[in-house]
C-alpha cells in the first residue's frame, strides 16, 4: 500500500485522507476530499470515485460511506494502514464507519 502525507499525520490536530486498496493520501484538513487526486485514488460525490474519504482526529479515524466498501473491506484496508511502515507504528484513534465503531 503506498502511503502519501504521513508526515501530517501527529502534526496537524486534524488531517483528511482518501483510501482504497493501492494506497492512502493525507492532507490538510482546509482542502476538500473531491480535489485530492493521485495514482489509483479518487474521491467522487455520489459514489463516483474509487476510494473512501475520511478524516483522522486525535481521538478517532471516520471514515464516510461508500456503497463499493463493506465494513470488512473497511476493516482490512485500515489494518494495511495501521501496518504501513510509513506510519512507524504511530497510534490512532477508534475507527469509525458510517458513524459506526468498526473492530
Amino acid at each position: 500500500m503506498k502511503v502519501t502525507g504521513a508526515e501530517l499525520v501527529g502534526r496537524q490536530p486534524t488531517v483528511k485522507f482518501i483510501l482504497n486498496d493501492t494506497g492512502i493520501i493525507f492532507f490538510f484538513a482546509a482542502v476538500q476530499h473531491r480535489d485530492v487526486k493521485a495514482d489509483g485514488l479518487s474521491y467522487e460525490d455520489d459514489y463516483r470515485g474509487n476510494a473512501v474519504a475520511g478524516i483522522v482526529t486525535r481521538e478517532r479515524v471516520d471514515i464516510r460511506f461508500h456503497q463499493a466498501f463493506s465494513d470488512e473491506r473497511i476493516r482490512g484496508l485500515w489494518r494495511r494502514v495501521l501496518a504501513a511502515p510509513e506510519l512507524g507504528g504511530m497510534e490512532f484513534g477508534t475507527l469509525y464507519y458510517q458513524g459506526r465503531e468498526i473492530r
